[in-house]
């Protein structure tokens, strides 16, 4: 990047390839050098669409980059990187909870060479250099957490206080419920069988204090007297949700958030953003974010913390010298600027706004980054289908537990991760 500048790097870039080409598009990537189709895939929420529309315009002189941001990306870029042959997509946008995934398949590409080669030229700081045994195999950009969005204006009316425990959430839910007709469910959180009621359970039994595997081994430990708790908790709490809370997904809560229906619950920081925007929001200014409560008394925040960053499978197709430039140019200090109200980068360019104080609050509180253990996607998948099980009534908790540590064991073993 010329800094010497007195024009953005892009204007000129733009003004020039307007000069040269003429009928061409403005484009924003006139120093990447290289040609062909590039497909990325990128999970739904706004920082990532803002990184879509910053990636696609680098479609210019030969080079055509293609997002699809859709919320099944996780599905689609395991299916994608595991692949026998050449990967559907050239790069990733992925969470650290995938990333432990696919680099325990050993289906990452180490990028230690293109980062050593754009350092400079994109401002790539340390900070945001996944590595593992010393190579660098993504490139973080966002932090994340699942922490809680409440309604201020309803819990002023209602004289309630900010639940800092699931058991006063549970409490205001209830007063909710009987005081105010306006709001459908007081409480909305992702319940969704699959990964996303997995990692729900995961969250509060941690927060109980559970250990999801026996120590120095791979030998599950979560059907315990914790995971019982949890799951007990977790019923309680869908009592307050809607009926069909086992498809609620982020993007439902999301939009039950948004139409005013429901009143609090645990969300992504990622989709903060979304309450103020106007296009698709009834509920502008009126909501408010705090760390995630604690599953206990005087326990820490029952969430997680996380990062997104970008990834190139091992299986690439296109040519990874350009997949990178065009990644890390979506990643550099204009674009972070221009969506800096959208997440909460990881750049030190980052101007914090509102909608990062749960994730900050919640590492106050004491949440943990996520587990990285190879052999928890697992687990975390066989919780996914049975938890719901016991939610539903055609298990009981220790029922649903014993079935998902029994299969857990079956898929590690075939691993190699339990002898």
């Amino acid at each position: 990047m010329h800094i010497d500048l007195k024009l953005p790097r892009r204007t000129l870039v733009a003004i020039a390839a307007a000069l040269v080409l003429p009928g061409a598009a403005f484009a924003k990537c006139g120093d990447i050098k290289g040609k062909g189709d590039i497909t990325i895939v990128a999970p739904a929420f706004p920082s990532t669409q803002h990184m879509a529309k910053e990636m696609e315009s680098c479609s210019w002189d030969g080079l055509k980059v293609t997002v699809k941001v859709t919320p099944d990306a996780r599905v689609e870029t395991e299916r994608a990187f595991a692949s026998d042959g050449k990967s559907a997509f050239d790069a990733a946008i992925i969470s650290g909870g995938v990333y432990s995934s696919l680099a325990s398949k050993g289906q990452v590409q180490p990028i230690t060479d293109l980062v050593a080669k754009y350092k400079a030229r994109y401002k790539l700081e340390d900070g945001m250099l996944v590595k593992s045994n010393g190579q660098v195999m993504a490139v973080a950009f966002q932090q994340n957490a699942q922490n809680l969005f409440y309604r201020k204006d309803v819990f002023d009316k209602l004289g309630l206080k900010v639940p800092t425990t699931y058991d006063e959430m549970l409490q205001a839910a209830a007063v909710i419920k009987a005081k105010d007709p306006a709001i459908d469910f007081p409480i909305a959180q992702t319940f969704a069988k699959g990964w996303d009621i997995g990692a729900e359970f995961i969250n509060i039994y941690i927060g109980f204090g559970g250990q999801l595997f026996k120590p120095g081994s791979a030998q599950p430990a979560f059907n315990s007297e914790a995971g019982v708790k949890t799951i007990e908790l977790m019923k309680s709490m869908s009592k307050f949700m809607t009926p069909n809370f086992l498809a609620s997904n982020s993007d439902d809560v999301m939009n039950q958030f948004q139409q005013g229906k429901a009143a609090m619950g645990v969300l992504w920081a990622s989709r903060a953003a979304r309450m103020d925007d106007p296009a698709a929001s009834k509920i502008v200014g009126k909501m408010e974010f705090a760390a995630a409560p604690a599953a206990m008394p005087g326990g820490k925040s029952a969430t997680h913390l996380w990062w997104d960053g970008v990834a190139l499978p091992k299986n690439i197709a296109g040519d990874r010298d350009v997949v990178f430039q065009v990644l890390m140019d979506a990643l550099d200090d204009e674009s972070t600027a221009a969506g800096n109200d959208l997440t909460i980068w990881v750049r030190s360019s980052y101007k914090p706004t509102r909608f990062g104080t749960g994730v900050t609050l919640s590492a106050k509180a004491g949440a943990p980054i996520w587990p990285s253990e190879p052999y928890l996607g697992l687990a975390h998948g066989e919780l996914g289908k049975l938890v719901p099980e016991a939610l539903g009534g055609t298990m009981t908790p220790k029922q649903a537990l014993d079935a998902a540590a029994e299969n857990y064991v079956k898929a590690a073993t075939e691993k190699g991760f339990i002898k």
